[in-house]
């Protein structure tokens, strides 16, 4: 990256597309923040492209009008292979073949790939709208950069004039808690929602969930309530 000449940042400190307009800039990644991402820098003027490293599920934001989410909760307690079966034929009707513009399918439907991979896939808001249009370009994964663009990994060269990086967030909480029990080495929490090792701690929305990260929060949070006010009730 420091024989690129232009602007790189991290998807954490992008604001707006203003600042892009007119400019050919690459999206690195191919999650929701990459997603949507792509679409501001298109809707203030910029020329966005999107680099896809890895194979990818896309799910739409709504179907007949349910949202997706709803969905996910009327199936979560069925197995992740099954959900993904009785939803195929949904996405195939409501996304199509991503194969078509340039992406690769994974071998696993969105509900596997959230137990398996703790992933949630593309929810689609006008992401692939783009793409089928022309209106946002894809490529495979970033092999280097050069001073005026990247070589992706399939030889193929792009100039760009500024990269944005959608390549995602770790917890790291290891950064600001001291307790080295309640974390794994990337500093991911070991429980979320009940108490951890550390008595009195608690973690709150660490579980990567199909039903909803908002809606699991809140299940948590009210639990963990529920479990300290147990405790302060047995000490009194």
């Amino acid at each position: 990256m420091d024989d690129f000449r232009g602007r790189v940042e991290h998807c954490s400190d992008y604001r707006n597309g203003r600042e892009y307009a007119g400019q050919r800039v690459l999206v690195v990644g191919f999650g929701n923040s990459g997603g949507e991402i792509a679409i501001d820098l298109h809707e203030h003027g910029a020329h966005p492209a999107l680099s896809v490293r890895s194979a990818v599920n896309v799910i739409p934001k709504e179907v007949l009008g349910l949202p997706i989410l709803t969905i996910g909760i009327a199936q979560r307690r069925l197995p992740s292979a099954v959900a993904d079966a009785m939803n195929a034929p949904v996405l195939r009707m409501t996304v199509g073949d991503i194969t078509k513009v340039g992406l690769r399918k994974l071998p696993y439907g969105p509900a596997t790939q959230i137990e398996k991979d703790k992933h949630i896939p593309l929810i689609d808001i006008g992401t692939m709208k783009l793409i089928r249009s022309g209106d946002v370009t894809v490529h495979g994964g970033v092999e280097r950069f050069t001073t005026d663009g990247v070589v992706f990994d399939d030889g193929a060269t792009a100039q760009f004039d500024a990269v944005i990086l959608a390549t995602g967030y770790r917890p790291r909480v290891d950064e600001f808690v001291p307790d080295p029990a309640t974390y794994d080495a990337a500093g991911t929490p070991l429980t979320t929602g009940v108490e951890s090792a550390a008595p009195g701690l608690y973690y709150c929305g660490f579980h990567v969930s199909p039903t909803g990260m908002l809606r699991e929060i809140g299940i948590e949070a009210r639990s963990i309530a529920d479990a300290i006010a147990a405790q302060r009730g047995r000490r009194v």
